[in-house]
């Protein structure tokens, strides 16, 4: 196989050393989570079972109606177990505080291992897995099943190709490599379910969803000149459809198609929390303004979650990001 993790090869030693010394785990992924995340995930649990390690996969929010084709997607669990193994993986997430959960919940928990491709500050002790420069996780985890010895399945290929698709946007974002294709061309050809990821991901899109859509488009408002599109989706818009958080998947997308804007927004209220996804067409790291919300993601796309009303969340971002966008002329 191309491993495109030549640079961390003694970490992803080290991380599969930690993995194997151990009979059990508990695998977790962020918050909110989308195809690289949950395909990530599900990829590396099925790789683990073949050596034999028992594997619980947790969300707290469960897994999304778009990815609910992907192999073994049932065993993701909204509830920890009540024994936590002494291991813990999580995977896709910069921090351990991105999956929802605290150390004080994991007792019995003795080593944590991150397998991630985010940018961030502070990380949790443990072996790591860490490369700012991969498309997605799931690069990650097919560059550890040689070194796991496991093989690479139709289930796992079908995983993992739905998790690179997902990040790169189909190849078509910057972080998109050479590597990338070459994997994506190895997943195909050990059996990837490329038009079943397509038609599940792209290809369907619920009427609460569509409606939606309507709503966001309906608030569209430019700022600081028009470098920034942004759309709202109020708590009453979701009422009205019967709508829920997962619905807004891909209307972000279409915020940021607007000519002219270098960064798209969307707010999303729901119960008391915003939810804010950002993306950048230009050179600001939105990941970098997340993170002064507690939030995080790359440098091209990022969220977080802002606990109050939608009019200071509204204002606070904005601010963040007009702010961002002074160091960075129109046009970089």
């Amino acid at each position: 196989m191309d491993s495109p993790m030549t640079g961390n090869h003694t970490d992803a030693k080290q991380v599969v050393r930690t993995l194997l010394e151990h009979h059990a785990c508990l695998m977790l992924t962020h918050i909110n989570p989308e195809g690289d995340a949950i395909g990530s995930m599900l990829a590396l649990a099925l790789a683990l079972e073949q050596r034999g390690i028992a594997v619980t996969c947790y969300d707290r929010d469960g897994v999304p109606e778009n990815c609910q084709f992907l192999p073994t997607w049932e065993r993701v669990r909204r509830e920890l177990p009540d024994q936590i193994p002494p291991l813990v993986v999580y995977v896709d997430a910069d921090r351990l505080e991105r999956c929802g959960v605290t150390r004080e919940e994991l007792p019995g928990a003795e080593v944590f291992v991150r397998i991630d491709h985010h940018q961030g500050g502070t990380f949790d002790a443990g072996p790591a897995l860490v490369d700012p420069g991969a498309a997605a996780a799931a690069e990650l985890i097919f560059a550890l099943l040689p070194l796991l010895d496991a093989r690479l399945t139709p289930e796992i290929a079908t995983c993992l190709q739905a998790a690179i698709m997902v990040d790169t946007g189909r190849f078509s974002y910057t972080n998109t490599t050479p590597a990338t294709h070459r994997i994506a061309a190895e997943l195909l050809a050990a059996g990837a379910d490329l038009p079943m990821i397509t038609e599940w991901t792209w290809g369907q899109v619920n009427f609460t969803a569509a409606k939606l859509l309507g709503f966001a488009l309906s608030s569209l408002q430019l700022a600081h000149d028009g470098r920034i599109a942004w759309a709202v989706l109020r708590q009453q818009d979701f009422q009205a459809v019967n709508a829920t958080p997962e619905d807004t998947e891909g209307i972000i997308d279409h915020v940021r198609t607007i000519k002219g804007a270098e960064i798209a927004v969307l707010f999303s209220e729901k119960r008391g929390v915003v939810r804010v996804s950002l993306r950048s067409n230009g050179t600001v790291d939105v990941a970098r303004v997340a993170r002064q919300f507690q939030g995080g993601g790359h440098t091209k796309a990022a969220g977080l979650t802002y606990e109050g009303a939608i009019e200071n969340a509204t204002h606070d971002v904005l601010h963040a990001l007009e702010v961002a966008l002074k160091h960075e002329p129109p046009g970089t």
